[in-house]
């Protein structure tokens, strides 16, 4: 019996030592990582600030336009500023004609502007006239009619206004005034662009 039991036991054992383990289920394969665009040896070479320049987008999706150079300003142009006086028929009074005052600057386009009927001949002052009667400083021209029979002067002055204009200040001044009466714009002229306005320089006025 002992020696039917041994070899038995020893089949056994011999079976279970080569049997193979079980199939488990294999693992599942990692996904694929992404891979990195390539860079070619060019953009290599070039610093980071130029790529981002390349790539950015434009403000408000709008791109950027080239600088272009500011037009060249005309050369301003000088106009000599001198008064033009003629005969005025005056209706009132037949033998003794009026005068018409004219503002005239000389230029490219010269410019005639009617400053209205004097009683008398007006005289232009200069400089030393002007301080004594009380014209406005810094004018460029100016003049004074004097109408005797009724003892008036009207005085009329052309000033500069910020070079873009010019001013015409007139007032009456009456001989039993104890104070002249003050200058009243009548009127305003604009002036081309880029132009500058000089006072004619006056004749000399004939000795005696």
């Amino acid at each position: 019996m002992k020696q039917l039991y041994l070899p038995l036991c020893a089949a056994l054992l011999l079976a279970g030592c080569n049997q193979t383990a079980p199939v488990t289920s294999a693992p599942a394969a990692a996904a694929p990582t992404a891979q990195a665009p390539a860079v070619t040896p060019a953009e290599t070479a070039r610093p980071d600030s130029a790529i981002a320049a390349d790539t950015a987008p434009a403000a408000d999706g709008v791109a950027a336009a080239p600088a272009t150079a500011a037009p060249a300003l005309r050369e301003a142009e000088t106009l000599k500023m001198s008064f033009k006086f003629k005969p005025a028929p005056n209706p009132d009074d037949p033998n003794h004609p009026k005068t018409s005052a004219h503002l005239v600057l000389q230029g490219a386009k010269p410019i005639d502007i009617d400053l209205g009927k004097f009683a008398a001949l007006p005289d232009v002052v200069d400089a030393t006239k002007a301080k004594l009667a009380g014209f406005p400083g810094g004018m460029l021209m100016g003049f004074r009619s004097y109408h005797a029979s009724s003892g008036t002067s009207s005085d009329l002055a052309v000033l500069s206004v910020d070079g873009h204009r010019l001013r015409v200040v007139q007032r009456r001044v009456e001989e039993t005034a104890t104070e002249p009466g003050q200058f009243e714009t009548a009127r305003e002229i604009p002036l081309p662009a880029n132009t500058v306005v000089v006072a004619a320089p006056l004749a000399p006025t004939a000795k005696k």
